[in-house]
């Protein structure tokens, strides 16, 4: 499905199953909505707009072993739309879902989660080269790992002493200074200054106020193989 507006839009539409699709250079790759009991399983998004995968109203659902690349940020009349900076997977108000083995790549955005999504289970997936890897807004703490096994993070910077496989330092994407840009937009015009390294710099120093977030204790070391990406094999 390609050049289309949707390339998949499930409304209202539960107990379905939707695998082995490609969409290419739609506005919205998978556009899930209202709907529960899907199974998700190994389809590709490539060069989509918007979003890759999105979640609105989606619960007790499976998504795996899917692949998202270089998903573009929407744009209208040359001006980029807000809220659409190009996400590989947005999940809104979504609850009680499993997602797994999928790959988020090389999209400006990985993964926004908001409006209460914070009962999922989301471990053994891939995020690779975006250009911000999360967003979440809200101060409630979230777990991305199970069973001892997170997710793959291409920008994880710890160290694996034991040669297991899985980091020994927790993965935190986002720290106070990404919740004042997000707050207050207009303070990513001084996005690169000095003062906001400085901010950084004192915020990793001094943690003295730590709100909670995101966080994956067993972040993985190599990124897990993907069964809907051709250059890779299937997912274990």
């Amino acid at each position: 499905m390609r050049d289309l507006r949707y390339g998949v839009h499930y409304m209202f539409s539960n107990r379905n199953e939707v695998t082995h699709n490609r969409t290419e250079r739609t506005r919205t790759g998978y556009a899930l909505m209202q709907s529960r009991q899907l199974t998700v399983t190994d389809n590709t998004s490539d060069h989509d707009q918007n979003y890759g995968l999105l979640m609105n109203y989606i619960t007790y659902s499976t998504l795996k072993n899917n692949f998202v690349t270089a998903v573009q940020p929407g744009s209208g009349d040359g001006v980029h739309i807000s809220g659409a900076e190009g996400k590989a997977l947005f999940i809104y108000n979504s609850l009680f879902n499993t997602l797994s083995g999928n790959q988020f790549e090389h999209s400006a955005l990985g993964i926004h989660l908001t409006a209460g999504s914070e009962d999922n289970r989301i471990y053994h997936n891939s995020f690779i080269g975006n250009q911000q890897q999360v967003k979440y807004v809200a101060i409630r703490y979230q777990e991305w790992s199970h069973e001892g096994k997170g997710n793959y993070w291409s920008d994880y910077l710890g160290w694996d002493r034991n040669s297991d496989g899985v980091g020994d330092v927790p993965y935190e994407p986002n720290d106070n200074v990404d919740r004042l840009l997000w707050i207050y937009p207009q303070v990513r015009l001084l996005m690169h200054s000095p003062s906001i390294e400085l901010l950084r710099l004192v915020q990793r120093a001094f943690p003295v106020v730590k709100y909670p977030g995101v966080q994956d204790s067993f972040p993985l070391m190599r990124p897990v193989s993907n069964a809907a990406n051709p250059a890779k094999g299937r997912s274990e």
